[in-house]
């Protein structure tokens, strides 16, 4: 009998393949702030990511903001905005133009 491929373990190692490396770390860069802002959604909590790249380019995702959350860790008095987090409208503005 076969075993199915969900069922194989695999080893977590750095990938070799640049290109490859480079559409893995977009691909589930996008599911993490779907998964952001669906805990967001679903719980309302406050949550913020921010993820340093190995090319020093730096993502961020929040909600309300970055910002916002920020502050509140580091005591400040913030307000609340309802501005959506530039990157998630870049990414809402990338699929809607894909559809269209």
């Amino acid at each position: 009998m076969r075993r199915a491929n969900g069922c194989r373990r695999i080893e977590i190692t750095r990938m070799k393949n640049q290109s490859r490396r480079k559409v893995t770390f977009s691909k589930r860069l996008l599911c993490l702030f779907k998964k952001v802002s669906e805990l967001c959604t679903l719980c309302g909590a406050y949550v913020g990511v921010v993820i340093f790249s190995s090319t020093n380019n730096v993502y961020s995702c929040g909600h309300p903001s970055v910002e916002f959350i920020v502050d509140k860790v580091l005591g400040e008095n913030p307000q609340p905005t309802d501005a959506p987090n530039p990157i998630i409208g870049t990414y809402q503005n990338i699929n809607i133009n894909e559809i269209n």
